[in-house]
């Protein structure tokens, strides 16, 4: 019950702050999984009807004959056949995952980012309206860097997954390349083969030069790194930490490198967006 003057005790308010970071948190996820789905019906529909001309073109080819044209087309086939099915399902039932507490059809992304704004204009409300002191929200905001951890671990994942395969590609095709080129005959098909992976090998090294991947996993999973022994010391007390007597002053010290970090980290993703003319020239 809510006492006279309509304010809550600071215990109901804290306890209502976390809630409100727990369904921020779901909310979030939830807005991600709804993105997923909606990149990957895009995927769907642009590699299904890549994939039917590529075996369409093939079929007339008159070099390539035999078990060998059936042994690729047949599966190529019915790979783009999931893809036009996934791009169909995907795009008739768009959203994030089925409430099925409240209902059994998915919530859009317009709606999840609206309830997400719904949810941290809340929390604004409840923070400010704690009585008390600084000493909780520290609490709360060390207790939500370890999911800063870890996000920060997904997406350095992420970029390290995309500039292993591009690299891998960049090598494969490469020698591809060279090795067609050093046995093959008088044939039309081998020089237009050759065309090809060198184009495409020139395509990746482009993609790979302008938009970093490497580095951008690299400052990632070290941010990631420097606040998780950040949080470690001061779990524990040791490092600078140990020399703090005073736990509020522990925290106060450890929000405010924790921020400092993320800050870096804020600038150095600034600079890898930037062109490498404006990078160069900042240097």
């Amino acid at each position: 019950m809510i006492p006279d003057g309509g304010i809550l005790p600071a215990a109901s308010q804290q306890e209502n702050l976390l809630l409100l970071n727990h369904r921020i948190r779901q909310t979030e996820q939830a807005l991600e999984y709804a993105r997923r789905r909606r990149k990957l019906s895009y995927v769907s529909m642009a590699f299904g009807p890549i994939l039917i001309a590529a075996v369409y073109a093939a079929i007339w080819l008159p070099w390539w004959g035999g078990e060998s044209k059936k042994i690729v087309l047949i599966p190529t086939f019915f790979v783009a056949l999931c893809f036009g099915v996934a791009a169909f399902r995907l795009t008739k039932d768009p959203g994030g995952p089925i409430d099925k507490e409240r209902s059994d059809k998915r919530p859009s992304e317009p709606e999840l980012e609206l309830a997400l704004a719904r949810l941290r204009d809340e929390r604004k409300l409840v923070v400010a309206g704690i009585q008390g002191d600084l000493k909780v929200r520290r609490v709360a905001y060390k207790e939500d860097a370890y999911s800063d951890i870890d996000q920060l671990r997904t997406e350095s994942r992420k970029y390290r997954v995309v500039n292993n395969a591009l690299q891998g590609f960049l090598i494969i095709g490469s020698l591809a390349a060279t090795g067609i080129a050093g046995i093959a005959d008088r044939m039309t098909w081998d020089r237009w083969t050759i065309l090809g992976l060198t184009f495409l090998v020139g395509v990746t090294s482009g993609f790979m030069g302008y938009f970093k991947y490497k580095e951008r996993s690299f400052y990632l999973q070290q941010t990631a790194d420097a606040i998780e022994s950040e949080w470690e010391a001061v779990e524990v007390g040791v490092g600078r930490y140990k020399r703090i007597p005073n736990e509020e002053d522990q925290l106060a010290e450890f929000v405010e490198e924790v921020h400092r970090l993320k800050t870096e980290q804020k600038k150095r993703q600034q600079n890898l967006e930037q062109p490498p003319e404006s990078r160069n020239s900042g240097d």
